[in-house]
């Protein structure tokens, strides 16, 4: 029998994935697919006007926080609405956007991804990574990760959204623990109340390195990407975000 045959769910519920870019999207996309879950993508900050017509096993996606109306739908409670909020590391997201942006990497899904590495090619790396450590946007609509994380905290902080950490749903073949993927997995269909789940099993496909926007999906690889004047940079800039999100700054030799 297929997964996706065994969903079973509560009537009317909005289901809504926040996942920031970069931050192993599809992980938790083949995660609700694997359940029978079908996203629906929107590249803004979603209303409560693009739940409409969505059919019981369809879902919204986006990497933008949702508009107020949505949040304070969240607030009253009584929406049936469910908002889950996947993030990692904020360094790692750095490294991983620095490369997708990077003039020389060959994939482009957007046309403004293509349309801003002509800008950055002008840059050398290292001038580059500042800038995006900095958040030295050169438009209002270019979207930075590490500017998503601060308005983000407005989902992470509240109680009714469930947070979905990289480091605990990636598993042992991207340095994690197997394990605390199930559990994750598990915990994702609780929240959800959907029943009929069989967490080990959806877990053990959730790894997929033939996904269009993956790297690497290693834990901690910042370390050996980043100098430790830009580790400096980062803890100076966004410690407390990294705090925040419950990560450790890394010392470097300079630092007390």
């Amino acid at each position: 029998m297929k997964v996706s045959r065994l969903i079973k769910g509560r009537p009317g519920r909005k289901i809504l994935l926040v996942s920031l870019q970069k931050c192993g999207t599809h992980l938790i996309r083949n995660v609700m697919k694997e359940a029978g879950f079908e996203d629906v993508g929107v590249g803004r900050p979603c209303t409560m006007a693009d739940f409409e017509g969505l059919k019981g096993n369809q879902y919204l996606i986006s990497s933008f926080t949702p508009s107020d109306e949505v949040q304070m739908c969240l607030e009253e409670g009584n929406r049936q609405l469910h908002i889950v909020f996947n993030f990692r590391d904020p360094r790692d997201v750095l490294v991983s956007w620095f490369h997708w942006l990077h003039p020389k990497n060959p994939k482009s899904i957007h046309l403004h991804h293509a349309y801003m590495k002509k800008v950055y090619s002008h840059f050398t790396d290292e001038q580059l990574m500042d800038i995006f450590i900095r958040v030295d946007k050169f438009r209002d609509s270019e979207y930075n990760p590490i500017e998503r994380f601060r308005l983000s905290r407005v989902l992470y902080f509240h109680p009714r959204v469930l947070n979905v950490r990289f480091e605990d749903l990636i598993g042992s073949r991207g340095g994690g623990d197997d394990e605390k993927q199930i559990k994750t997995v598990a915990d994702i269909f609780t929240y959800l109340e959907t029943d009929g789940i069989d967490a080990r099993l959806i877990a053990g496909k959730v790894f997929n390195e033939g996904s269009v926007t993956f790297r690497k999906g290693k834990i901690g690889d910042y370390r050996n990407e980043l100098s430790a004047a830009q580790i400096k940079l980062f803890n100076e800039l966004h410690g407390d975000i990294i705090r925040q999100y419950g990560y450790e700054p890394d010392h470097t030799d300079d630092q007390v």
